[in-house]
Parts: C-alpha cells; sequence; structure tokens
C-alpha cells in the first residue's frame, strides 16, 4: 500500500477550533436576535404580552364580606350578597369575587363592574349556596 502522509497537528487543532467556534458564533447571534425581538414587546395593565411593567393599584387593599339570607328551599341560609368596598379611584374596574367551601373548591363566582364610589354588591341569592358551606370569599380587582 502507498505511504499517506501524516495531517499537521496544526492542520488538526484548526478544524477542532472551528468546530467549536461555529455553534458559539451562530448561539451569540440567534440569542441576540432573540434578545433584541424580546426587547420591543411593550405590556401594558390591560393588554398581554410577555415581558413585565409596573402597574398602579387603585387603592391598598379592598375589603369583601357576604351578607345571607333565609332560604325555605335549602332550608337555611344562603348567601345573598358579597359587598366589595374599595377606593373611589377604582371605579369602573372589574371585579370578580369567588366563594369557597372545603378544600378551597369554588361554589360561585360572579364577575362586573365597580361603581362610581369603587364599592359593588354583588347578587349570589340566584345560586343558593348554603352560608354553613362557605369557608372562604376572594375578590380580584382588575382594570
Amino acid at each position: 500500500m502507498g505511504a499517506h502522509a501524516e495531517p499537521s497537528r496544526h492542520h488538526l487543532r484548526g478544524r477542532g477550533i472551528a468546530r467549536f467556534a461555529i455553534p458559539v458564533v451562530a448561539g451569540v447571534v440567534v440569542f441576540g436576535a432573540v434578545s433584541a425581538f424580546a426587547a420591543t414587546l411593550s405590556v401594558t395593565g390591560k393588554t398581554l404580552g410577555s415581558g413585565n411593567a409596573t402597574v398602579s393599584s387603585c387603592n391598598s387593599g379592598a375589603t369583601v364580606t357576604y351578607t345571607t339570607a333565609y332560604s325555605a328551599t335549602l332550608p337555611g341560609y344562603k348567601v345573598a350578597t358579597a359587598p366589595v368596598t374599595t377606593a373611589a379611584a377604582c371605579n369602573g374596574f372589574a371585579y370578580k369575587v369567588t366563594l369557597t367551601g372545603a378544600g378551597n373548591a369554588s361554589l360561585a363566582e360572579v364577575t362586573g363592574t365597580l361603581d362610581a364610589s369603587g364599592n359593588a354588591s354583588p347578587d349570589f341569592s340566584a345560586s343558593n349556596i348554603a352560608a354553613a358551606n362557605v369557608t372562604g370569599v376572594s375578590v380580584v380587582i382588575t382594570g
């Protein structure tokens, strides 16, 4: 058989660097392009997107309770309303009130819009939720 020339070590070393450098350079270019794209997205309090934004609060807190009324069909007391009280700065914002029971299971939910004083009185009477089954009440205000 014929003699084969052995490749120089310098030649092999150059190929190894190229095999390593090309994927690294490609990764940097792709990462830079993706980062530049993500930096152009904007987020506000009323839209969904990728990124983050500071959302101002209309109030430092809200209170929610519930009232009861006797129901002959249960029989017993059921939840009638769940008044929400916030600041007037929250007027026109959307709310969601959820009554929860054992294991934090949702029993009923009512949504609506806060009035000019920033308050609401969601009506749960049609849901016929026995007051004895309610272990919690939650409110979310968005706007």
